[in-house]
């Protein structure tokens, strides 16, 4: 029996074979690639810069490892270990008898028994609510937000591996990112000018959400965490962390936590803390729409809608992370619906016709 084009099938299975086994050796440093290859798309330009100074492609790189972990991997390390020293503070001071945190949540509670809309529904509330058994709520509480935290630091070696691996790989991503574009480009049997506005597209809007999200929810978190630290407000980097990523999500950003910030503040009797956070939360909340334009600029923006999606399913998939691997993934699935419009133009005009 003869089995015409045998040759190539063979090649097209053992083709598959290896490169599943291939994903399956990197895809446990899937998330360490993702990260070198877009620290490698933001600080490209850094990169150029340096390299026309230089002259050498590797001491160039090099440098710009350098910057990055100037730039990024000392901050993160250096907030990560105050959020927990705030959090581990937090915890002893929620648990012990009769502590400020204790006697402010009565004190907020009591207040809001004695309105009277609440009455009826605060009556079995206020039973559990009072006493030893607000302290055993906020032990469990608190003891559940340490084990959190202890159980996010024992990832602390699968981290160090995951960082150097990002680093190596960005250093050769640096170095060879055009030429590894461009065999990928080679490889693909989409036409080069469909395949140079992909690339395009998705580095513009990548970029435009990355100023227009990320930055935002930067400035919006931190102007909100200096203003927790001015108020008085317990724990305020650990907030600011919070207000972060809450402000790259549109719609929703960190006026979320300022406002209840300050409606809490108002019922403790602290009046012009509360009145300073409520005139921060609509600062903040305004800043977006005088910032995203001039951040942006000329980059393709991606729709409002499809950065919310994005985002909220990016940190439901891969964490703390998905705020931004979700936007990035939903960037390139749009860029790669543009060049479906554009490669097959005439036949979807003859069809629709």
């Amino acid at each position: 029996m003869f089995i015409k084009n045998l040759n190539i099938y063979f090649f097209i299975i053992l083709l598959v074979i290896v490169s599943v086994a291939g994903f399956l050796l990197v895809k446990p440093f899937m998330g360490a690639i993702f990260m070198a290859a877009l620290i490698a798309l933001i600080f490209a330009k850094p990169y150029n810069f340096l390299f026309k100074k230089i002259g050498s492609a590797s001491v160039a790189s090099a440098l710009m490892l350098l910057v990055v972990t100037i730039t990024i991997i000392i901050p993160i390390i250096f907030v990560g270990g105050l959020v927990f020293n705030e959090v581990s503070d937090t915890v002893a001071k929620s648990t012990a008898n009769d502590s400020t945190v204790q006697q402010s949540v009565q004190k907020v509670l009591h207040i809001v028994a004695n309105a009277p809309f609440s009455d009826i529904i605060l009556e079995r509330a206020e039973v559990y609510m009072s006493g030893p058994e607000l302290g055993n709520i906020i032990k469990n509480v608190a003891n559940s937000s340490l084990t959190f935290v202890h159980t996010a630091y024992q990832g602390i070696i699968n981290g160090v591996i995951s960082i150097f691996v990002m680093f190596f790989t960005l250093f050769y991503f640096f170095m060879d990112g055009k030429k590894i574009i461009s065999k990928i480009m080679n490889l693909s049997p989409m036409r080069n000018s469909h395949e140079r506005e992909l690339v395009n597209e998705f580095t513009s809007m990548t970029r435009a959400t990355l100023k227009g999200t990320v930055v935002i929810g930067f400035i919006q978190g931190t102007i909100g965490g200096i203003a927790f630290a001015i108020a008085g407000v317990t724990s305020p980097i650990l907030w600011t962390v919070i207000m972060v990523v809450l402000g790259v999500i549109p719609a929703v950003g960190a006026g979320l936590v300022i406002f209840p910030a300050a409606i809490i503040m108002f019922l403790l009797g602290n009046v012009w803390q509360a009145i300073f956070l409520f005139i921060v939360g609509i600062f903040v909340s305004t800043i977006d729409n005088v910032l995203r334009p001039k951040l942006v600029g000329k980059d393709v923006q991606m729709h409002s809608l499809a950065v919310f999606f994005a985002t909220i399913g990016g940190l439901k998939l891969f964490g703390l992370i998905g705020f931004i691997v979700g936007p990035i993934v939903v960037a390139l699935m749009l860029a790669m619906w543009k060049i479906y419009a554009l490669e097959f133009k005439e036949q979807l005009q003859k069809f629709n016709a």
